[in-house]
Protein backbone atom coordinates (compact mmCIF):
# COMPACT_ATOMS: atom_id res chain seq x y z
CA UNK A 1 0.00 0.00 0.00
CA UNK A 2 2.73 2.69 0.81
CA UNK A 3 4.44 1.86 -2.34
CA UNK A 4 0.99 2.59 -4.57
CA UNK A 5 0.53 5.53 -2.51
CA UNK A 6 4.26 6.68 -3.61
CA UNK A 7 3.31 6.33 -6.68
CA UNK A 8 0.16 8.46 -6.54
CA UNK A 9 2.57 11.38 -5.42
CA UNK A 10 5.25 10.54 -8.25
CA UNK A 11 2.74 11.25 -10.81
CA UNK A 12 2.24 14.32 -12.10
CA UNK A 13 1.07 15.89 -15.71
CA UNK A 14 4.55 16.08 -16.90
CA UNK A 15 5.08 18.67 -19.70
CA UNK A 16 8.60 18.05 -21.01
CA UNK A 17 9.99 14.33 -21.43
CA UNK A 18 13.20 13.97 -22.35
CA UNK A 19 13.15 12.79 -26.29
CA UNK A 20 15.98 10.33 -26.12
CA UNK A 21 14.68 7.59 -23.42
CA UNK A 22 12.41 5.47 -24.91
CA UNK A 23 9.95 3.21 -22.40
CA UNK A 24 10.99 0.00 -22.99
CA UNK A 25 8.83 -2.58 -24.78
CA UNK A 26 7.78 -4.45 -21.78
CA UNK A 27 7.16 -1.28 -19.76
CA UNK A 28 5.14 0.01 -22.09
CA UNK A 29 3.10 -3.54 -22.16
CA UNK A 30 2.27 -3.11 -18.32
CA UNK A 31 1.18 0.50 -18.93
CA UNK A 32 -1.37 -0.86 -21.86
CA UNK A 33 -2.41 -4.10 -19.97
CA UNK A 34 -3.34 -1.79 -17.51
CA UNK A 35 -5.82 0.17 -19.50
CA UNK A 36 -6.61 -3.45 -21.19
CA UNK A 37 -8.05 -4.86 -17.83
CA UNK A 38 -9.64 -1.66 -16.18
CA UNK A 39 -13.56 -1.94 -15.26
CA UNK A 40 -16.16 -0.75 -17.90
CA UNK A 41 -20.24 -0.29 -17.97
CA UNK A 42 -21.56 -3.66 -18.67
CA UNK A 43 -18.01 -4.66 -19.25
CA UNK A 44 -18.20 -3.68 -22.84
CA UNK A 45 -14.73 -1.80 -22.99
CA UNK A 46 -15.88 0.38 -25.57
CA UNK A 47 -12.05 1.62 -25.82
CA UNK A 48 -9.10 0.87 -28.43
CA UNK A 49 -5.49 2.83 -27.86
CA UNK A 50 -3.65 3.96 -30.96
CA UNK A 51 0.35 3.82 -29.39
CA UNK A 52 2.18 6.28 -31.89
CA UNK A 53 6.10 6.20 -31.34
CA UNK A 54 7.19 7.59 -34.61
CA UNK A 55 8.58 11.23 -34.53
CA UNK A 56 7.50 12.15 -37.78
CA UNK A 57 3.47 11.13 -36.89
CA UNK A 58 3.87 12.31 -33.73
CA UNK A 59 5.06 16.25 -35.08
CA UNK A 60 2.01 16.12 -37.52
CA UNK A 61 -0.09 15.40 -34.35
CA UNK A 62 1.33 18.24 -32.07
CA UNK A 63 -0.19 20.79 -34.05
CA UNK A 64 -3.58 19.76 -33.72
CA UNK A 65 -2.97 19.41 -29.84
CA UNK A 66 -2.10 23.26 -29.18
CA UNK A 67 1.36 22.83 -29.86
CA UNK A 68 2.63 21.13 -26.81
CA UNK A 69 6.03 19.58 -26.17
CA UNK A 70 4.71 17.03 -24.57
CA UNK A 71 3.01 15.32 -27.73
CA UNK A 72 6.77 15.27 -29.78
CA UNK A 73 9.04 14.81 -26.39
CA UNK A 74 7.17 11.79 -25.30
CA UNK A 75 8.49 7.99 -25.75
CA UNK A 76 4.89 6.73 -26.17
CA UNK A 77 1.86 9.58 -27.83
CA UNK A 78 -1.23 7.35 -26.84
CA UNK A 79 -4.75 8.20 -28.48
CA UNK A 80 -7.66 6.90 -26.25
CA UNK A 81 -10.30 6.11 -28.76
CA UNK A 82 -13.80 5.10 -27.87
CA UNK A 83 -16.79 3.48 -30.07
CA UNK A 84 -19.50 4.92 -31.43
CA UNK A 85 -23.08 4.52 -31.12
CA UNK A 86 -23.14 2.06 -33.95
CA UNK A 87 -21.29 -0.62 -31.74
CA UNK A 88 -24.31 -0.40 -29.13
CA UNK A 89 -27.62 -1.21 -30.98
CA UNK A 90 -29.09 -4.02 -29.92
CA UNK A 91 -28.16 -7.05 -32.07
CA UNK A 92 -24.59 -5.48 -33.11
CA UNK A 93 -22.28 -8.06 -34.17
CA UNK A 94 -20.05 -6.14 -31.18
CA UNK A 95 -22.62 -6.92 -28.38
CA UNK A 96 -23.36 -10.28 -29.86
CA UNK A 97 -19.20 -10.88 -29.54
CA UNK A 98 -18.92 -8.86 -25.81
CA UNK A 99 -21.78 -10.61 -24.15
CA UNK A 100 -21.20 -13.81 -25.65
CA UNK A 101 -17.68 -14.10 -23.63
CA UNK A 102 -19.66 -14.65 -20.73
CA UNK A 103 -23.15 -16.13 -21.49
CA UNK A 104 -23.78 -19.58 -20.85
CA UNK A 105 -26.23 -19.82 -23.70
CA UNK A 106 -28.45 -18.13 -25.95
CA UNK A 107 -30.80 -16.75 -23.83
CA UNK A 108 -28.51 -15.21 -20.96
CA UNK A 109 -26.80 -13.47 -24.03
CA UNK A 110 -30.57 -11.78 -25.18
CA UNK A 111 -31.48 -10.89 -21.91
CA UNK A 112 -27.88 -9.61 -21.85
CA UNK A 113 -28.75 -7.67 -24.74
CA UNK A 114 -32.21 -6.62 -23.89
CA UNK A 115 -30.82 -5.01 -20.81
CA UNK A 116 -27.90 -3.27 -21.78
CA UNK A 117 -30.81 -1.81 -24.45
CA UNK A 118 -33.04 -0.72 -21.60
CA UNK A 119 -30.45 0.70 -20.15
CA UNK A 120 -29.83 3.02 -23.18
CA UNK A 121 -33.13 3.72 -23.86
CA UNK A 122 -34.19 4.54 -20.15
CA UNK A 123 -30.84 6.10 -19.01
CA UNK A 124 -28.96 7.12 -21.99
CA UNK A 125 -31.09 8.21 -24.73
CA UNK A 126 -28.75 9.92 -27.29
CA UNK A 127 -25.54 10.45 -25.11
CA UNK A 128 -23.96 6.89 -25.56
CA UNK A 129 -21.21 8.59 -27.17
CA UNK A 130 -20.53 10.54 -23.97
CA UNK A 131 -20.83 7.16 -22.26
CA UNK A 132 -17.90 5.78 -23.91
CA UNK A 133 -15.81 8.32 -23.60
CA UNK A 134 -16.00 8.09 -19.77
CA UNK A 135 -15.52 4.11 -19.82
CA UNK A 136 -12.52 5.12 -21.41
CA UNK A 137 -11.06 7.96 -19.00
CA UNK A 138 -10.98 4.88 -16.69
CA UNK A 139 -8.68 2.61 -18.94
CA UNK A 140 -6.50 6.35 -19.22
CA UNK A 141 -6.69 6.91 -15.36
CA UNK A 142 -5.48 2.99 -14.37
CA UNK A 143 -2.69 3.37 -17.51
CA UNK A 144 -1.00 6.48 -15.35
CA UNK A 145 -1.38 4.81 -12.20
CA UNK A 146 0.76 1.61 -13.46
CA UNK A 147 2.94 3.99 -15.10
CA UNK A 148 3.47 5.98 -11.97
CA UNK A 149 4.20 2.92 -10.14
CA UNK A 150 6.90 1.97 -12.30
CA UNK A 151 8.70 4.94 -12.44
CA UNK A 152 7.30 6.55 -16.12
CA UNK A 153 6.02 9.90 -16.25
CA UNK A 154 3.30 10.92 -17.84
CA UNK A 155 0.49 13.58 -19.05
CA UNK A 156 -3.24 13.25 -19.87
CA UNK A 157 -4.21 15.66 -22.24
CA UNK A 158 -7.65 16.82 -23.35
CA UNK A 159 -6.21 20.24 -24.84
CA UNK A 160 -6.61 19.49 -28.52
CA UNK A 161 -8.71 20.50 -31.47
CA UNK A 162 -10.51 17.28 -31.84
CA UNK A 163 -11.75 18.08 -35.32
CA UNK A 164 -7.76 18.76 -36.07
CA UNK A 165 -6.67 15.76 -34.60
CA UNK A 166 -9.08 13.89 -35.85
CA UNK A 167 -7.84 14.83 -39.29
CA UNK A 168 -4.25 14.34 -38.96
CA UNK A 169 -4.82 10.44 -37.43
CA UNK A 170 -6.91 10.55 -40.53
CA UNK A 171 -3.95 11.52 -42.76
CA UNK A 172 -1.04 10.35 -41.06
CA UNK A 173 -2.28 6.67 -38.92
CA UNK A 174 -3.69 4.82 -41.59
CA UNK A 175 -5.41 2.04 -38.75
CA UNK A 176 -7.05 4.98 -37.30
CA UNK A 177 -10.94 4.09 -38.25
CA UNK A 178 -12.80 7.42 -38.25
CA UNK A 179 -15.60 5.57 -38.77
CA UNK A 180 -15.92 3.61 -36.16
CA UNK A 181 -14.14 5.78 -33.02
CA UNK A 182 -14.34 9.06 -31.71
CA UNK A 183 -11.04 10.54 -29.89
CA UNK A 184 -11.66 10.44 -26.20
CA UNK A 185 -8.57 11.95 -24.70
CA UNK A 186 -4.78 11.54 -25.41
CA UNK A 187 -1.61 10.93 -22.98
CA UNK A 188 2.19 10.63 -23.24
CA UNK A 189 4.15 8.55 -21.65
CA UNK A 190 7.98 9.28 -20.89
CA UNK A 191 10.45 10.35 -18.85
CA UNK A 192 10.08 13.60 -17.63
CA UNK A 193 12.91 16.31 -16.91
CA UNK A 194 10.26 19.24 -16.30
CA UNK A 195 10.40 20.60 -12.50
CA UNK A 196 8.38 18.45 -9.82
CA UNK A 197 5.96 20.83 -8.35
CA UNK A 198 4.16 19.91 -5.21
CA UNK A 199 0.93 18.12 -5.66
CA UNK A 200 -1.48 20.68 -4.28
CA UNK A 201 -5.19 18.96 -3.33
CA UNK A 202 -8.03 19.73 -1.27
CA UNK A 203 -8.20 17.98 2.29
CA UNK A 204 -9.12 14.58 2.34
CA UNK A 205 -11.75 16.31 5.08
CA UNK A 206 -12.79 18.79 2.54
CA UNK A 207 -13.36 16.37 -0.16
CA UNK A 208 -15.33 13.23 1.88
CA UNK A 209 -18.71 12.72 3.38
CA UNK A 210 -19.26 9.94 5.30
CA UNK A 211 -22.91 9.10 5.76
CA UNK A 212 -23.40 6.09 8.28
Amino acid sequence: MNEFMKAMEFRHACKLFDDKKKIPKKEMNVILEAGRLSPSSFGLEPWHFLVIENVKIKEALRIACWDQPQVTTSSHFVVLLSRKAKFFKEGSEYLDESFGRKAKDEKTLKNAEKAFSNFVKKDLGTDVKNWAKMQVYIAGANMMSAAAFIGIDSCPMEGFNAKALRKALIKNVPPFDNKSYGIACAIAFGYGVDKRHDKIRWSLEKITTFVK
